[in-house]
Parts: C-alpha cells; sequence; structure tokens
C-alpha cells in the first residue's frame, strides 16, 4: 500500500510542475517610437520593470527597476553580470 501511495506521488509530480509554469504572467510588451530611438516597455501585472532603448546608431540597453522604488538603473546588455534584486524584506 505504501508503495503504490509514493508511486502516486511521483507520477503526479511532473504535473504540479507543468501547472506551475502556466502560471507565470506573460510580460506585457509596449513599443514606442521616439525618432532618435525605439522604446520596449516591459511591464508584469501592470507594473513597469524594465525598458530596453534600442537607439538609430548606438548599441541598446536596458534601463531596469533593481530595487522596486521607481528609480531605473542602466544596464549594458554586453555585460555578462547578473542583477540581483535588493529588495529590504525584514529590517530589526
Amino acid at each position: 500500500m505504501k508503495r503504490a501511495l509514493f508511486f502516486a506521488l511521483l507520477l503526479s509530480l511532473p504535473i504540479t510542475s507543468v501547472y506551475a509554469e502556466d502560471q507565470q504572467p506573460e510580460p506585457e510588451i509596449t513599443i514606442r517610437d521616439g525618432g532618435d530611438r525605439t522604446l520596449y516597455e516591459y511591464r508584469a501585472n501592470g507594473i513597469l520593470y524594465a525598458i530596453k532603448v534600442k537607439p538609430k546608431m548606438g548599441k541598446e540597453y536596458f534601463l531596469v527597476d533593481a530595487n522596486g522604488d521607481g528609480n531605473f538603473i542602466r544596464k549594458e546588455t554586453t555585460q555578462k553580470s547578473f542583477l540581483i534584486p535588493e529588495w529590504v524584506i525584514l529590517r530589526w
């Protein structure tokens, strides 16, 4: 009986992981043409979290809201480093 229950749980794991992947919201992308550059605004649940700036001449770059406070920092697309969120969860 325990073995049958174990295998039933084991078989249900891939189904739950597929269901969890379906719950991820797709980002909403708004494209704005600014004349000398094109802006791609990325939103999740209506909140702007990144802007891709693609100038007519030069390299493209991102403006990213790293802290969630509305202040955007420039992030080059050629850099290999990761942008780590620095949200304050708890202070004492």
